[in-house]
């Protein structure tokens, strides 16, 4: 099968905090050789995607906030491609279950990581992603959120945060660690794929994708080819589309293995 578009999850999979891992720019070379598209599909802001790959020009696409904001290489910038916003609704009550339990929550835009204010943990994320938030009122920005990322504090936090999925529309992913992503179902459905694969001319069978958590499974279970990076298994990913080869990798550098295997 000659694969076109390679759909490829960020922390964890390719990066640990602000490092590559290893075989990672390995992989997107061999990528990049073999005439596959390249696109980094994250949970991280727009801003902190566009930074890592701007001396890396055959990363074709970004797809920020697990999927909601699709953006393709234009020259020296960006230009947004779709942004699918969570429903009003699901931010209203992540909103209100903010003020009512304490849970710290911020909201991305198409470019923008908003935060009510800086706290201890914003100010890490900071260093984490290379990106900075910008302080306003939550509520204002209410129409305009890709994502709503909560970060609850105990079992009871983080099950009223899951409830927000019961809202039609909404969906409700682990993005790594503690992170809780609010996010529209369709984001969570592909992570920005089917975006990228129109863009590209391309279909499903036509795609690979590497990723290691909950907000990878849409993409992951859609393509030709799905490499899963510990901890997720391909028993953990569930069922796949009919024709999708489902392999798993215990590191980076073993998936850029079982990739090329199959360029």
């Amino acid at each position: 099968m000659t694969y076109r578009v390679a759909l490829l999850d960020v922390d964890g999979t390719l990066r640990v905090k602000d490092s590559w891992n290893p075989g990672a720019l390995e992989l997107l070379n061999d990528l990049h050789s073999a005439g596959v598209r390249i696109a980094l599909c994250s949970g991280r802001t727009t801003g902190s995607l566009t930074a890592i790959v701007e001396d890396l020009p055959h990363v074709d696409f970004v797809a920020s906030s697990s999927g909601a904001t699709v953006l393709a290489r234009d020259g020296g910038t960006w230009r947004v491609l779709a942004h699918r916003a969570v429903p009003r609704a699901a931010v209203d009550a992540a909103l209100e279950l903010s003020a009512a339990r304490g849970i710290e929550m911020w909201g991305f835009t198409e470019r923008e990581w908003l935060i009510p204010e800086h706290t201890e943990r914003s100010r890490r994320e900071t260093l984490f992603i290379n990106d900075a938030p910008r302080p306003a009122p939550l509520v204002d920005y209410a129409e305009h959120y890709g994502k709503v990322l909560g970060l609850p504090r105990s079992d009871a936090e983080r099950s009223a945060f899951q409830a927000l999925a019961e809202i039609e529309g909404a969906s409700v992913v682990r993005s790594g660690g503690d992170y809780i992503d609010l996010i529209a179902t369709h984001s969570h459905d592909t992570k920005g794929g089917d975006v990228i694969l129109q863009a590209c001319g391309a279909n499903w069978d036509e795609a690979l994708a590497i990723g290691d958590s909950e907000n990878d499974h849409g993409m992951l279970a859609k393509v030709g080819l799905a490499v899963c990076l510990a901890p997720l298994t391909p028993e953990t990913l569930g069922p796949a589309r009919e024709g999708t080869t489902v392999l798993g990798a215990s590191s980076t550098s073993e998936a850029r293995e079982l990739v090329l295997r199959h360029l």
